[in-house]
């Protein structure tokens, strides 16, 4: 009788610590996996990529799909500035739509509204990314110095643009002339990679991931 509880008591410890290595590895896994999804950027270096010369004419839009945290929590990486809309210490989900019109390799249009909140639900607030086209931008610029100007991927499979754009919060205008990176990945994914001083931390030095739902090609 006394060896069948001890039995027992053995087999519960080692359950016990079962369960706990798996939390453990499954914890690290997924730890690995948002430092890798949420801290990589594309076509942010230069001799990575080509300008486009097809004259190339599209509408695209899809979803804002993301979530959003400070990754390295020390002293040196706190924001700029502190925002009474953004907790550095808390994640957010971010959900919305997006839209990009091109014009023979020329940003027409882009505009994203979207929601941010924290994952229990305090802290909503809703932003809005307008580009503003420069119409008075000299067109002596090298191309790859000129903003709004469509690039590919020497690989192929990912094309994007540089430009400035304003961002609203809530409605009310609150950082102008903000330099973006977007990148279109595969024609299924984007990625905002949005000037964090000029927007003082607030997305939290991560980019903006989303969902390309359509790519309409506008024939020549």
């Amino acid at each position: 009788m006394l060896c069948g509880h001890n039995l027992l008591i053995i087999s519960t410890i080692n359950l016990i610590s079962f369960v706990i290595c798996l939390q453990i590895f499954t914890y690290g896994e997924n730890y690995f996996f948002d430092s890798s999804a949420y801290g990589q950027t594309f076509m942010t270096n230069a001799s990575d990529v080509i300008y486009q010369t097809s004259n190339s004419s599209f509408n695209a839009e899809g979803t804002i799909n993301t979530i959003l945290f400070l990754h390295d929590a020390s002293n040196t990486t706190k924001p700029i500035v502190k925002d009474i809309n953004t907790n550095s210490s808390s994640k957010y989900i971010l959900g919305g739509k997006w839209r990009i019109d091109v014009l023979k390799d020329n940003l027409t249009y882009f505009k994203s509204n979207f929601t941010m909140i924290e994952v229990d639900g305090r802290g909503i607030h809703f932003h809005t990314i307008v580009y503003r086209p420069v119409s008075n931008e000299s067109v002596d610029h090298d191309i790859k110095d000129r903003l709004g100007i469509l690039y590919k991927s020497k690989s192929g499979n990912s094309s994007g643009f540089k430009c400035k754009v304003e961002i609203y919060t809530n409605g009310v205008l609150e950082w102008k002339d903000v330099p973006i990176t977007v990148s279109l990945v595969n024609e299924k994914v984007i990625m905002m990679d949005i000037n964090d001083k000029k927007s003082l931390e607030h997305f939290l030095k991560n980019p903006i991931y989303g969902l390309i739902n359509s790519i309409d090609l506008i024939q020549k």
